[in-house]
């Protein structure tokens, strides 16, 4: 169960956190600020390719990640609003099918390979680190992954995301929902499951935290990664940018780039 005051209390926390990730960004490294709002990604099909001669280094007009979560996102907003409507309640009672299907989407989340690499990217640049073309999410143990290239780097940070991933990032709880290891008690309001130190428990209240957490990072982060794009010619003044990219010979160069506001689209300038 979680009341009203709480909900809105996570969300606008985590909403301010992650604004001020991304204006963090654009104040101490604008050009790598550009690049991450314009998607830089190492194609590895046109690498493969030689016959089409063109740069494997693209951004966002060729980016499948573009696309690729759209369906999670679109169901997540609508559970939400289908679930979490306040409108005419103060709390939300607990209820079997809502926690199990939490529990996918919880899942799902952490999955979520373009959600991860733009937590990724976000946290390293905001270190210092140079952008990141090719991040590679292991299919497997990605518990490493996120702990060691993604929560670590946010915590070098004064971000405070990387408490917030952190705290509700639970790899026992993921790894036991995926493998249905896991019981819910009604009378007790609590989620037992096994863990690598045994049996481990989560109260029905902390569960809804934990979620609403999660459901926050996921949802504002798209959400703020769309609408800081969206605005760009607004916050820069101009429509056209700098960026450094890779080139064959194992150089970097800087390259222009431009972003067309109707098409919501990155795109390289040549002379």
């Amino acid at each position: 169960m979680i009341n009203k005051d709480l909900f809105l209390k996570i969300t606008k926390n985590v909403n301010e956190l992650i604004n001020n990730s991304f204006n963090q960004l654009y104040l101490d490294y604008p050009e790598e600020y550009v690049l991450f709002l314009a998607s830089g990604e190492y194609d590895e099909i046109i690498a493969r390719n030689n016959s089409l001669n063109i740069s494997p280094y693209t951004i966002s007009g060729h980016n499948i990640d573009n696309y690729y979560d759209f369906t999670r996102e679109n169901f997540l907003c609508e559970f939400m609003n289908l679930n979490y409507d306040f409108s005419e309640i103060t709390e939300i009672q607990d209820n079997k099918f809502r926690i199990n299907v939490e529990f996918l989407i919880y899942t799902h989340i952490w999955e979520a390979k373009p959600f991860l690499k733009r937590l990724y990217r976000l946290g390293n640049l905001l270190c210092g680190s140079e952008y990141d073309w090719k991040v590679q999410i292991p299919l497997y143990n990605k518990s490493h992954f996120i702990k060691n290239e993604i929560i670590k780097p946010f915590n070098t940070t004064n971000t405070h995301l990387g408490l917030i991933l952190e705290n509700n990032y639970n790899t026992d709880l993921r790894n036991a929902i995926a493998h249905s290891d896991y019981q819910l008690d009604f009378e007790s309001k609590t989620i037992t499951f096994n863990s690598k130190n045994g049996i481990s428990n989560i109260s029905f209240d902390d569960w809804s935290i934990l979620f609403t957490y999660s459901f926050s990072l996921s949802y504002y982060f798209s959400h703020i990664f769309a609408e800081k794009r969206k605005y760009i010619i607004k916050d820069w003044g101009k429509n056209y940018f700098t960026i450094k990219m890779p080139f064959s010979d194992g150089t970097i160069k800087h390259a222009c780039i431009q972003y067309e506001t109707d098409r919501d689209e990155f795109g390289f300038i040549f002379n």
